[in-house]
Order: C-alpha cells, then structure tokens, then sequence
C-alpha cells in the first residue's frame, strides 16, 4: 500500500496536479492499494473529485484499488454531495484505511509506503 498526503487547494488550477502525483506515486511504489490522505486539505472542488475519480479509473484498470483517508470537512461536504461513497470506500481517520489492506504483508508485516510531500 502507498499513501499519499494531499494538501492545501484542490480546485481547477491544481487539480490536474493531483491526479498526475497520485497515479505517479501509484506507479512507482506499483502498490496494490493506494490510500489517499486527504487532511490536509483546506479547499476542495468538483474538479477534485474528477481528478479522483480518473485515478479510480486507471487504478482499477489495472486491477488495483483507491481508498480515501481522512477528508478534511470541506472535503466531505464535497464527496458526500456528489454521493462519491457509491465509488470510493473513505475512512474517517487514516489509521482506519490503513487497516483495510491488512491482507498485503511481507513476512508478518504490513506493506506501507509513504510519498512524502512535495513542497
């Protein structure tokens, strides 16, 4: 599993941004389950959603999965009006999705990856 932190604004400028970290953090850790840390984030749009949603799709695609961790209030407002539960499985707290990937392991112990953040 990798997580990826995301932070600040993500509206229509920055969007694309994310979208194009998210899968490049997915392809290089080649994880089965990409878990997106959403607490940081201090805006979040329409255009979030649809950056996700493209990461969903290409993910899996390849036969991997997306799991939103922690969205920051805005971002839950967002999410649950756009009825994104219906896509994406997200967890109030990160420890929570984390444990949702507890059958990947390496001798006993559980995979994880960290992409820190990008200044």
């Amino acid at each position: 599993m990798t997580v990826v932190p995301v932070h600040g604004e993500i509206d229509l400028a920055t969007a694309d941004r994310m979208r194009d970290r998210l899968l490049q953090a997915a392809h290089d850790s080649r994880c089965d389950c990409l878990v997106v840390d959403m607490s940081g984030l201090d805006f979040f749009d329409a255009s979030g959603v649809g950056a996700l949603v493209s990461v969903y799709r290409s993910l899996t695609r390849e036969g991997r999965h997306v799991v939103l961790a922690e969205p920051a209030p805005i971002a839950a407002r967002v999410l649950e009006a756009l009825r994104m539960e219906r896509v994406f499985e997200t967890y109030p707290i990160l420890e929570m999705a984390l444990t949702h990937t507890s059958g990947l392991r390496v001798d006993g112990d559980p995979i994880r990856n960290t992409v820190p953040e990008r200044p």
